[in-house]
């Protein structure tokens, strides 16, 4: 009976990943101590970097097409569906009504039909606010409707210590499970020692939270390209380009937390030196590894 236990104790806990991106659900899952085994992505340029990183791991193209007999047994599904329907940035957004962000009700259906033990889902915060709001109402009670108990909360890249101010909405969920409320309960160590957080009072309860305002390199998204300065403070989203030009504005992402050094500063942290539209457009869909991973954790203490 100890030797059953024991290799069950170090049995990692598997993780079907959907929307995949360029894999920030899956890196922070990984490095919180669980398996990826499957990943489901359209964009051919994702699917490159998903297959130089996890060469192991199958990907399915379209989830348009996608069957539950197809996606290999996983305790954890992540998804950070499309969110262009949904964001703010798009004037005429349809909500869960459009052809790309109603493919949440898709990869639900697939949900309804294996009924994973874990959900984690992550979308923009115009999700909170579009149809009038109807449509945070409608991914709640598709949720319930599967036997999921969970909720939402906000989580920023700064949270994470990055001078990046990227907020995202996500849904953490289990099947039929209320244990997933601990990581309500605890979700105050994401907000911590920026200046928002101390200008509200909010103590730092966790090593996750650290002062994001230092003098960090950062690549600068301008027309026509990027470039290269130093952080003096928090800053804006990097946007998912989707024109011909690869910028128009001035967002600056997190580059790397040493000296800035022109010579190497695009080879740091995996940036590639070559930052183009296409990088850029990935990234900014990207989600932030760090929130996964806190959220990953969560879910093994459970």
């Amino acid at each position: 009976m100890n030797q059953v236990v024991e290799v069950k104790n170090h049995k990692k806990m598997r993780v079907a990943s959907f929307f995949t991106g360029i894999g920030g659900f899956d890196l922070g899952m990984e490095r919180a101590g669980m398996e990826v085994v499957f990943q489901c992505e359209i964009d051919r340029f994702c699917q490159q970097i998903l297959k130089r990183h996890w060469p192991q791991v199958p990907i399915y193209e379209d989830i348009r097409t996608l069957t539950s007999s197809t996606i290999p047994t996983a305790e954890l599904w992540c998804a950070g569906w499309p969110c262009q329907d949904l964001s703010h940035a798009n004037t005429n957004r349809q909500g869960l009504a459009g052809e790309r962000s109603g493919l949440f009700y898709k990869f639900m259906e697939l949900v309804g039909e294996v009924h994973p033990a874990w959900l984690v889902m992550e979308n923009v915060p115009g999700l909170l606010s579009a149809e009038q709001g109807t449509a945070l109402e409608a991914v709640i009670d598709t949720l319930e409707a599967h036997g999921y108990l969970g909720g939402w909360l906000s989580c920023n890249a700064l949270h994470t210590g990055l001078p990046h101010n990227r907020d995202r909405v996500f849904f953490i969920a289990s099947f039929g499970s209320k244990s997933v409320y601990q990581i309500f309960t605890d979700s105050s160590e994401l907000s911590g020692d920026s200046p928002t957080g101390k200008s509200s009072g909010t103590e730092t309860r966790s090593p996750i939270c650290q002062s994001p305002v230092r003098d960090y390199p950062l690549v600068v998204q301008r027309r026509g390209g990027f470039g290269y300065t130093l952080a003096r403070n928090i800053c804006p989203t990097l946007r998912a380009q989707t024109g011909k030009h690869q910028g128009g504005h001035s967002d600056r992402p997190i580059l790397c937390g040493e000296k800035l050094d022109l010579d190497r500063v695009g080879k740091a942290d995996g940036v590639s030196p070559r930052l183009d539209g296409r990088r850029g457009r990935v990234l900014g869909n990207a989600v932030v590894p760090a929130i996964a991973e806190w959220i990953g954790r969560k879910i093994l203490e459970i």
